[in-house]
């Protein structure tokens, strides 16, 4: 039978979990009992659970603990621990954890989050990053007036008042092209955009302030080539984003009778900016910053992806991933 100091452990190890709102582990569940890899996935799934409580990015939490000293104190002291120690300093992590949430350092430490959340919109005052060819010009896409996107503050759609012009993102996820998926950290940082200088995971309110700024548009960037801001004007007015809506609520509609209309307007699009392309010797790879996204590519919004027969013609089907993104 365990005599009453054998027993010291697991009673500290129960009022350290009870102090921290956890539910009590069994004998062979204590600290006392962790190896060091133990400890470290313990720990982290504890910070996963902070996080989907207390709306903090979870890499955002790893990241700073990770900095801390006492974190590293204890990790490297750990398997010289005995039982009693190791309950300790749980409870420490637990505690300086849990403290966290509350008190978030108003510093980047380049956990990566908020660029896995969406690329940065540009703002007039990135296009001097632009025309010194800091930021490459086939690195953006515009999104039209009308166009729904996703807000950056909120897991929402919405529908563009006016003109945006951002950084691509990877088209697997939504996370800007920038983001080295390995390391977290950002391969431009020194020439990051302002949005990305302004959005921070601890404050919202200097992004949102930046939000209310001008800015950028293709009437910015192509200001002193007026023929091509007419015919993308022209573009704008014929290819809408309305236009392609009102044909899929059309097809909704007639239950799919109207298809053919939507395959006209698919390609009559595609004609129309691949035209132009030819006709202003536009490289492919400036295509979605002079003429935004195609209608092809906003099929994914309605469920659905183009897919070309042997005879060149598209036919639309089903996108199973659409649900996904």
């Amino acid at each position: 039978m365990p005599t009453a100091s054998q027993n010291e452990p697991l009673k500290q190890e129960k009022n350290a979990n009870q102090e921290a709102g956890r539910t009590p582990m069994t004998e062979m569940q204590s600290p006392a009992t962790w190896g060091l890899e133990t400890l470290r996935k313990n720990w982290s799934d504890h910070l996963t659970a902070l996080a989907r409580e207390s709306n903090i990015p979870a890499k955002r939490l790893h990241a700073q603990m990770e900095q801390s000293t006492e974190y590293h104190e204890i990790v490297m002291k750990w398997d010289r621990m005995a039982g009693p120690e190791r309950l300790g300093a749980w409870k420490k992590l637990i505690e300086a954890s849990e403290k966290l949430t509350t008190d978030i350092l108003p510093s980047c430490v380049q956990c990566g989050e908020c660029c896995r959340k969406g690329s940065p919109t540009l703002h007039v005052d990135d296009l001097e990053l632009l025309k010194e060819g800091r930021i490459a010009w086939e690195a953006l896409v515009t999104l039209r007036k009308g166009e729904p996107v996703r807000s950056p503050f909120e897991d929402k759609l919405f529908f563009l008042l006016d003109e945006r012009v951002k950084i691509r993102e990877n088209p697997a996820s939504q996370q800007c092209m920038f983001l080295d998926g390995e390391t977290s950290l950002c391969t431009i940082y020194v020439d990051r955009p302002v949005q990305c200088r302004a959005q921070t995971c601890w404050s919202a309110e200097e992004a949102t302030q930046l939000a209310r700024q001008p800015h950028l548009t293709r009437g910015d960037i192509f200001k002193d080539a007026e023929p091509l801001t007419e015919l993308l004007g022209q573009h704008d007015k014929r290819c809408s984003f309305a236009a392609l809506q009102a044909a899929f609520n059309k097809l909704e509609e007639t239950r799919g009778e109207s298809i053919q209309e939507v395959l006209d307007l698919l390609e009559y699009e595609s004609h129309f900016r691949d035209f132009l392309a030819e006709q202003l010797h536009i490289p492919a790879n400036m295509m979605a910053l002079t003429f935004g996204r195609s209608f092809e590519d906003l099929l994914p919004l309605f469920g659905f992806k183009a897919v070309e027969e042997s005879d060149g013609t598209k036919r639309l089907a089903p996108d199973e991933t659409a649900q996904k993104k």
